[in-house]
């Protein structure tokens, strides 16, 4: 079946239970595999590198408008 949006089954959790950990992931490895660097996508996002870093150290609160930001600056279609 061809989506054209991955659903979050297709990112599994942190065997932990980590939310963090599992978005630090995910965001690293979409970032990594669309070739942006942590400037790039914190410009996307409308962050800051700081904050993109904090994500990606498994440091930041997975909130809705974090969640929102980061999910419009990785979306290809954007």
């Amino acid at each position: 079946m061809n989506r054209a949006r991955p659903l979050i089954e297709d990112f599994p959790a942190h065997p932990d239970g980590d939310p963090a950990g599992a978005l630090a992931r995910a965001v690293r490895e979409r970032r990594t595999a669309l070739g942006l660097s942590i400037a790039d996508l914190a410009k996307r996002a409308d962050l800051t590198d700081a904050q993109i870093r904090a994500v990606e150290a498994g440091h930041a609160a997975p909130t809705l408008p974090l969640l929102t930001a980061l999910s419009r600056a990785l979306n290809t279609e954007a």
